[in-house]
């Protein structure tokens, strides 16, 4: 996999809730070196109170799930139960997320930390995925959504992908994703009816149109071959803008099926 340095700083970046161009200072890092100094900040809060988190998650295993739930959203809130749920033992976790509404499992994932939550979204069923999906694409927090689409089971990932109806939304959620690899081949997956609006999406804003460059630089020669049929469907110049951008940004010689098809 090869880790984009912009899209790591675009998560540092809201992980300190600061723009992207303020972070200069940064520019002698590299993505391995953002991701960690990201992961360590993120963590930060969680290394020094963890144990208090774990002790208030143990003391609600025996509790019923629906007293626990009430707890959850009437006292302890998402932030705190966004802590709790790195120790809460995942069918209790389970349970709790069938008795919470979709807005304030929205709150708790923009909360969490997605290198946690893997064996979460392995487990939680993809209806609820779903139902936080899409309240997330509503409020706009492809942040977030981005950084648990590194996680989330590709089979699951793929009916998710059914609720996102804005092309132009799946490309904001790829933009804050490091697994470039893995949206490419959930992009492979998909129609060609579904690729086409996700080009034409994609380059109607450049940053966009960056974006699925590096989606296509993850895919094999055939499938390269097939988004280049694809992109001239939709206009014939725009392999043409997608070259010259590649060449500025440095990734055009991971694009040689695609530019000779």
């Amino acid at each position: 996999m090869n880790m984009d340095r912009n899209t790591e700083l675009r998560r540092l970046a809201q992980a300190l809730h600061k723009p992207a161009e303020s972070l200069n200072y940064l520019d002698k890092l590299d993505a391995v070196a953002l991701q960690k100094l990201r992961t360590q900040f993120q963590n930060s809060l969680l290394n020094k109170f963890g144990p208090v988190f774990e002790k208030i998650a143990s003391t609600g295993k025996l509790a019923p799930d629906s007293i626990s739930a009430t707890l959850c959203t009437k006292v302890f809130g998402p932030a705190i139960t966004a802590n709790m749920s790195y120790f809460t033992p995942m069918n209790k976790a389970v349970s709790l997320c069938k008795l919470f509404d979709a807005d304030f499992m929205a709150e708790v994932a923009r909360e969490q930390i997605p290198e946690r939550t893997a064996t979460m979204l392995a487990e939680l069923p993809v209806d609820q995925l779903k139902k936080v999906t899409a309240k997330l694409v509503e409020h706009g927090d492809y942040h977030v959504l981005g950084g648990f689409t590194d996680y989330i089971p590709e089979k699951k990932a793929f009916e998710i992908m059914e609720v996102i109806k804005d092309p132009a939304a799946n490309l904001h959620i790829s933009f804050y994703a490091q697994r470039k690899d893995r949206i490419a081949k959930l992009a492979n997956m998909q129609s060609d009816e579904k690729l086409i609006e996700l080009i034409a999406a994609a380059f109607s804003d450049e940053q966009l149109m960056v974006e699925v460059g590096l989606i296509t630089c993850e895919m094999d020669a055939k499938a390269q071959e097939r988004m280049a049929k694809l992109t001239d469907k939709v206009n014939k110049e725009y392999r043409s803008q997608a070259r010259s951008k590649a060449e500025e940004m440095g990734y055009a010689d991971r694009l040689k099926a695609y530019f000779s098809a």
